[in-house]
């Protein structure tokens, strides 16, 4: 094999392995649209909340409004706004009291699907949550699964909140964009 079958081998390679991620080449297909309504089930009340505050201000007096108060949640999400209904996913993360004005909650969590179509699959959420307004909005800013490239937004209404244990359930009218 002479110098220029080397040298022109060589620049194929690297050639090759400049334009490699190391990763299969995804053949993504056309983007679709999905529509979702679900009921994230946010317990604060019982032996099993799903909601808990693991960070608080320290200041005195508090703020108002919580503000500064930080909390995991790892909610239920149904099919329908009844405790016994079918758990499709978990929307998974934290959640902060965000402005010292109006009640707010900046949020950033995961819709991880654990059962029926879109089991396995992944939506990532974040936003800001003005929850004493009848009608929100969150951002959808990824996905993985079904939802590969997922872009899009959750309008939020609240359907029932018991003022009592605080204990609610939120409608999540989902719009995603995704391949």
């Amino acid at each position: 094999m002479g110098k220029h079958s080397i040298i022109v081998s060589l620049l194929f390679t690297l050639t090759l392995l400049a334009h490699s991620d190391g990763f299969p080449n995804h053949h993504l297909g056309a983007q679709k649209v999905t529509y979702l309504q679900v009921y994230v089930q946010d317990i604060l009340s019982g032996p099993d909340p799903t909601n808990i505050v693991v960070a608080s201000p320290t200041s005195t007096p508090p703020p108002p409004n919580f503000f500064g108060v930080v909390a995991a949640i790892d909610d239920p999400v149904r099919v329908s706004p009844n405790p016994n209904a079918t758990i499709v996913g978990r929307a998974q993360g934290i959640f902060n009291f965000a402005s010292l004005e109006e009640p707010r909650l900046h949020m950033s969590f995961d819709i991880v699907f654990t059962d029926g179509q879109h089991n396995g699959s992944i939506l990532n959420v974040i936003g800001n949550n003005p929850y004493l307004r009848e009608r929100r909005e969150l951002a959808v800013v990824g996905g993985s699964g079904a939802f590969k490239l997922a872009r899009g937004f959750i309008g939020v209404r609240t359907v029932s909140f018991n003022a009592s244990t605080g204990d609610a359930f939120f409608q999540y009218n989902v719009t995603v964009f995704h391949h």
